[in-house]
């Protein structure tokens, strides 16, 4: 079974191949066949015709129709000089089948008229094919040209029936997506109406103890508590709705942070493109998810070093200020093209950067090279 569908596959990649085959098989066959006739030698004329009507078989599939001809060309003249061989008469069945099976009713039509016409003209022939054996011929040429048309259709319809299997198969995943995605909107609605009301409830209690702060300390007590119940229930809705939203398949580890760019500059450093890192200032504390944006402008830009630069170093610069941090990639490649346009990674890094409120800078620098440069404000949470 194996070894059929190698052969299949063999063929419908090279058709040509298993065809040259057919080609030399006929023309051993050819060659039994003259040494079994008695014959003690063959004229040049006669070899070059015999290789002739055999050696278009090579095309069978690639051009039958001219195979057809040539072929049946090929053995009228050997007729005509008194030469033939069964052999090189039955394969032009072959041929007959080969164009049904591979072209137009037009084409087939022509092909069909050739074969009558020829057989007319070898019957017309004194001697050469009775008509008992001519009207034999006609008939297999008709069955021939008839099997092969029932072939190409029987193909076309496997092909459709093919089409149709995978059309439905793509409508059912399109379903199935949609429906989940039906699923996650409808959950994302169900978040942002938890978060809402959360929200309000915590702001309506924060009024509330800020006011009753001073003179009933109880009631400010109860009311950071609600709170604290509030803030706790809320959260665990969240993570709750979150995690329906979640692709399975996403990586489950945590988000990397400042903390992780070790791994970035091994990353680099693998990839033959070693980064000289300058941190300046007091660092101050950075929220997860102000690290992720930090973690992934660093990453993108080292990542077009690599690709891109064409040069073998690299520097990033970390310099904590007291109301923002700001980011510097630059190396001493080749630039950006003028041509070039805004990648999506930079889009991307853009938008991750104007989430914060902050600023990031693109370009060639003016000694050469290239430079991404982000300053991210602090948040007003982290101020002192």
């Amino acid at each position: 079974m194996r070894t059929w569908r190698a052969i299949q596959r063999l063929d419908a990649d090279r058709p040509w191949l298993l065809d040259g085959i057919l080609a030399l098989g006929l023309l051993l066959a050819v060659a039994v066949a003259i040494s079994f006739s008695g014959r003690e030698e063959i004229s040049l004329t006669q070899a070059a015709l015999l290789l002739t009507a055999v050696g278009p078989f090579a095309a069978r599939r690639i051009l039958p129709l001219t195979v057809l001809l040539v072929s049946g060309t090929a053995v009228f003249a050997l007729l005509l000089l008194g030469y033939g061989t069964p052999v090189v008469g039955s394969a032009l069945f072959l041929a007959a089948y080969s164009v049904a099976a591979q072209r137009s009713l037009r084409i087939t039509a022509v092909a069909a008229g050739f074969c009558a016409a020829l057989i007319c003209l070898v019957a017309a022939l004194p001697g050469r094919m009775p008509w008992p054996e001519a009207l034999t011929n006609v008939a297999l040429f008709v069955g021939m040209f008839a099997l092969g048309r029932a072939s190409q259709s029987q193909r076309r319809t496997s092909m459709l029936l093919a089409e149709r299997a995978e059309l439905a198969e793509q409508a059912k995943t399109e379903a199935s997506r949609n429906a989940v995605n039906q699923e996650r909107l409808r959950i994302a609605r169900e978040l942002h109406d938890v978060v809402g009301h959360s929200l309000g409830a915590i702001a309506l209690q924060a009024g509330v103890g800020a006011r009753v702060a001073t003179d009933e300390p109880e009631a400010a007590r109860d009311a950071l508590l609600a709170i604290a119940e509030r803030s706790r229930s809320s959260l665990q809705e969240v993570r709750q709705l979150l995690g329906a939203l979640r692709n399975p398949e996403d990586d489950t580890a945590p988000n990397p942070t400042l903390d992780d760019v070790d791994e970035l500059l091994a990353q680099a450093e693998r990839a033959g493109v070693r980064v000289e890192v300058i941190r300046e200032g007091e660092p101050w504390p950075l929220s997860p998810a102000l690290g992720l944006t930090c973690y992934r402008v660093l990453q993108e830009s080292l990542t077009n070093v690599m690709r891109h630069s064409g040069t073998d170093r690299a520097s990033v610069r970390l310099e904590y200020r007291p109301d923002q941090l700001v980011l510097s990639v630059s190396d001493s490649g080749r630039g950006a093209p003028p041509s070039a346009g805004v990648g999506g990674g930079q889009v991307g890094m853009h938008e991750r950067v104007a989430m914060w409120g902050g600023r990031l800078e693109t370009g060639n620098l003016p000694g050469g090279g290239y430079r991404v440069l982000a300053e991210i404000p602090r948040p007003e949470e982290g101020r002192q």
